[in-house]
């Protein structure tokens, strides 16, 4: 049986994210945080993680440049309005939820793992949604932005008051269908040369790093949320949720890895299956050497935290399919579930 979904719920969530995703494609200056910027942020996920959990108000204080919504059941910690940098937003399930973290870092570039990841967040009552807000690649490579310093920065992006601080009541891949309008007079999105990161098992031998692909870079606001959750969250388990096209591994539907960590990739793979009768379940390395997320930063933490991370790979045909047809966007939801035994004993 699926279980039961808050339509209204689900729909103002929708609408909320979709107004702190705009103009991520092109138009928002991404900027990464300071030290300690970052040390202030993962203390407030943390404060509100607490007060979540145990249905307490939420923190008073927020961030410089970063607010607490409260929309019903679930609390949005976003950024403020009008100081939008790219930081992405979590969105944290109060009360009683399962200790699990629904993640997708590329929903401008990975075209429709946003609604899929939404509707896994719904359908598996997870704890936290993670979410990125500006595209993969609005950014410069690092080694470019060495040289190209401010202007790098500023040729990056197109060229009320806010409410008390604290609380308020791709590429290849690019999805036209939720493009905005203000992200046409912005500069045109490049992808870097090289081997994707998500392709590579080498981090030597992958494209350079791009501080707003918050999957790969070492320090974002992302992942600082990540590393907070999975440390607090008592047998965390995070489900990231990814794309790829098609003609890169040909007559699969969907690879799943457990990107060296000790989930257990082969039975999620095994549960998925009749979920999408008409597409094949791959795992990596097993059954493909390529799409593992093994030089992911969220991965490589769960790793040093001993907690299990399922990187899951959509071809472009599958995401179609899910983001066309709700039926089974929900029967996949509903399968995607990563706690189902006990997480496999480290590797040595």
């Amino acid at each position: 049986m699926m279980p039961q979904v808050d339509e209204g719920a689900t729909k103002a969530l929708e609408e909320r994210i979709a107004k702190l995703r705009k103009g991520g494609r092109r138009t928002v200056t991404y900027k990464a945080p300071t030290n300690d910027e970052e040390r202030a942020y993962a203390a407030w996920v943390r404060d509100a993680l607490v007060a979540a959990t145990e249905r307490k108000e939420p923190p008073k204080k927020a961030p410089e440049g970063f607010s607490l919504r409260v929309l019903g059941d679930v609390w949005l910690l976003e950024e403020a309005r009008k100081k939008k940098r790219g930081a992405g937003v979590v969105v944290m399930r109060t009360g009683r939820a399962r200790p699990i973290l629904v993640e997708a870092p590329h929903t401008f570039y990975d075209a429709g793992t946003l609604p899929i990841a939404l509707s896994v967040f719904d359908a598996q009552a997870a704890r936290v949604l993670l979410i990125n807000t500006v595209h993969r690649y609005i950014d410069k490579p690092a080694e470019a932005a060495k040289d190209g310093g401010a202007k790098d920065e500023k040729a990056s992006a197109g060229k009320d008051k806010d409410k008390p601080k604290g609380t308020e009541a791709e590429g290849d891949e690019v999805d036209d269908k939720d493009d905005d309008k203000d992200d046409d007079k912005g500069a045109a999105v490049e992808e870097p040369a090289g081997v994707d990161r998500d392709e590579a098992d080498d981090a030597n031998a992958a494209a350079p790093v791009v501080a707003s692909d918050v999957a790969h870079a070492e320090r974002s606001f992302f992942h600082a949320a990540h590393r907070e959750l999975v440390a607090l969250v008592q047998g965390a388990v995070t489900v990231q949720i990814h794309g790829f096209k098609d003609d890169k591994s040909e007559g699969t539907g969907i690879i799943v890895s457990a990107a060296k960590t000790n989930a257990d990739a082969a039975s999620l793979a095994a549960r998925l299956g009749p979920a999408v009768t008409d597409t094949r379940v791959k795992v990596y390395p097993t059954d493909v050497s390529i799409l593992g997320g093994t030089i992911n930063q969220q991965a490589r933490a769960c790793r040093e935290l001993g907690a299990p991370f399922f990187h899951v790979e959509l071809s472009r045909t599958v995401r179609d399919a899910l983001g066309a047809d709700k039926q089974k966007r929900a029967r996949f939801a509903a399968a995607l579930d990563p706690i189902f035994a006990r997480p496999l004993p480290p590797n040595p």
